[in-house]
């Protein structure tokens, strides 16, 4: 994988001097907790690497997360982390009420590795002008690479298409994202198809080096008896020039298909 990703990023990098374009590395570190629908928390640690590529009104982007959890039982997907059970996901299929799944103390399990690629791909198909705002299609993919039974992936391929538009009003940032998105099932749990929603607004601070971001997302159900995930997140982002910069984002669960609490930092370097 990391052969195939230097390839990829040489191949990026001499497409984008020859068409003016921009390569990008991105990445971020998240931490999350939660007991989510179980009887024990789950703490993970999530190191995502990427590499991003834009054209004029096409941009191209991949990431590879590692993984490291405490519990097998929470899973990785294309919208995100799961209370699949992992590999005890019958009991999560065969759960009553709203009452917390009680599931075997994990013992010697392998807790660190590779979870599954994701590739992004979208297009502004409307310019922003003085009245409407930007718009964008947008296209994901979650390739089925990683192992089910540690809670790296769920096995199969996730597909979403979907808009994204943005406008700004001064300072004053507003974007809202909508996809749907096609989930691939774990061996004894279905996962329903989804309607994802998110909307932010971010506000720029001391001339466009800092802007704060405050966002709400949210999901239709995933998992049957299981609350769908809603979010909110608060973040604060730092540019140091046009091509880097960072960002310290934290979120808070709302519902119990979510972690309870994440912080992540994250980071954009152009070439």
């Amino acid at each position: 994988m990391a052969a195939v990703a230097g390839v990829l990023f040489v191949t990026l990098a001499a497409a984008s001097s020859a068409l003016g374009a921009s390569v990008a590395y991105t990445g971020s570190l998240q931490f999350a907790t939660g007991n989510y629908i179980f009887d024990q928390n789950t703490n993970g640690y999530y190191f995502f690497n990427g590499l991003s590529f834009s054209a004029g009104p096409f941009s191209f982007s991949g990431s590879l997360p590692m993984i490291f959890q405490s519990t097998p039982y929470v899973s990785y997907s294309g919208v995100g982390m799961l209370p699949s059970g992992g590999s005890e996901s019958s009991a999560v299929n065969g759960r009553q009420g709203r009452g917390q799944v009680v599931l075997p103390e994990p013992v010697d399990f392998e807790q660190f590795g590779l979870g599954d690629p994701l590739l992004h791909m979208d297009l502004e198909v409307f310019k922003e002008g003085k009245l409407i705002p930007s718009v964008r299609l947008m296209a994901e993919i979650k390739v089925p690479l990683a192992d089910v039974d540690k809670g790296f992936g769920t096995g199969e391929w996730d597909y979403s298409g979907g808009l994204s538009f943005s406008k700004a009003l001064g300072k004053t940032f507003v974007f809202v994202d909508l996809s749907y998105w096609i989930m691939g099932d774990l061996p004894e749990l279905e996962l329903k198809d989804t309607l994802s929603y998110s909307i932010a607004l971010g506000q720029s601070l001391a001339g466009g080096k800092f802007a704060l971001l405050a966002s709400y997302s949210g999901y239709t159900q995933i998992i049957a008896d299981v609350e769908p995930p809603s979010i909110i997140g608060l973040g604060l982002s730092y540019r140091i020039d046009s091509k880097k910069s960072f960002i310290v984002n934290s979120t808070f669960g709302l519902t119990e298909s979510t972690p309870d609490f994440s912080v992540s930092l994250g980071w954009r370097i152009g070439f």
